[in-house]
């Protein structure tokens, strides 16, 4: 692909490199979608942003909140920016100077689409680009908070949606010899697990109602999760151990003909995420820490004769 902008960052990670390669080879017409990826899997890898911007948990949540339900994430303004800028440049029909960087972040985290197509409206641009545009601006901030607040998850988590974003899965994994059923987040990245027969979307457990569809060519690794009550579906993978949280994004993009077997069945995804999050983000991360700080140092008293006296005196003496 050309870069026409080269402060775009490219993963570093010769995995990722060689399978994006082989996607793009495989998916031609995937192209667009690949590269928003790339940029925000590059993105991801410079992390120090990121990092620096993972919030504390709320002292006090509901049972069934995902972990960044209701944070402040703070986070360095120019540098946030700058990054929703890049990647909107990569998409031709996109003005990036008439969308506002850390609103449609902030729109994003929270997986809030009304917000998102308010800000489409504003800046001239049709509402489902820039709802994948929010997306894959997020996903830097979000894979640096699974990381960042790994410890904090809930040892058990019963709920069809993520532990720390509100997301439903992308996929369902069978992972080892024993196939066990674990669920993961295409936003974050994060995995748990959940029972086998119980379908994700409405609880149902009744194995009358829950079944699978497998492609024609009766490929044993991949198959569709569906539940007959509410009509949910979900890609399901057999694999060897653990998806890395960006190839679960890669084999997303690679089924896409599971997903139109689903859909041409009657089968659907939720519109709404499965938590809605109230997430605030603050840009004044960056600068504005260092600001306070010169600015703390600025209001301390100045040294006088006897403090500087006192400051090199040994302890002990003059008592």
């Amino acid at each position: 692909m050309h870069w026409p902008h080269a402060r775009i960052r490219r993963a570093r990670n010769v995995e990722i490199q060689e399978r994006v390669a082989a996607v793009r080879r495989d998916n031609p017409e995937s192209e667009a979608w690949l590269g928003l990826l790339e940029a925000a899997l590059g993105e991801s890898e410079d992390s120090s942003i990121w990092e620096a911007a993972v919030p504390t948990t709320a002292a006090e949540r509901p049972v069934k909140a995902p972990l960044l339900s209701h944070t402040q994430v703070t986070v360095d303004g120019r540098a946030a920016r700058g990054w929703v800028r890049r990647l909107l440049k990569l998409t031709h029909s996109v003005n990036p100077q008439r969308i506002d960087g850390l609103a449609l972040l902030e729109a994003a985290v929270c997986h809030d689409d009304a917000r998102i197509d308010a800000l489409a409206a504003t800046g001239g641009v049709e509402r489902h680009t820039l709802r994948v545009l929010g997306q894959m601006a997020a996903l830097p901030l979000l894979q640096a908070c699974a990381r960042g607040l790994a410890s904090e998850l809930p040892a058990t988590w019963w709920e069809g949606y993520c532990p720390l974003c509100g997301a439903w899965p992308v996929v369902a994994e069978y992972t080892g010899l024993e196939r066990k059923r674990q669920l993961r987040c295409g936003r974050c990245g994060t995995g748990w697990a959940i029972p086998l027969l119980r379908c994700v979307f409405c609880d149902e457990t009744d194995h009358d109602k829950l079944g699978y569809l497998t492609p024609e060519a009766g490929e044993p690794a991949r198959k569709i999760e569906v539940c007959h009550g509410c009509k949910g579906y979900l890609k399901g993978f057999t694999t060897v151990r653990a998806l890395a949280p960006w190839a679960i994004l890669l084999d997303d993009l690679t089924t896409v003909p599971l997903d139109v077997a689903a859909l041409e069945r009657g089968y659907h995804r939720p519109e709404r995420p499965g938590y809605v999050l109230e997430v605030r983000i603050d840009g004044r991360g960056g600068w504005w820490k260092w600001w306070r700080m010169v600015e703390g140092v600025a209001k301390q008293p100045p040294p006088t004769a006897t403090n500087l006296q006192n400051l090199h005196q040994p302890p002990g003496i003059g008592a």
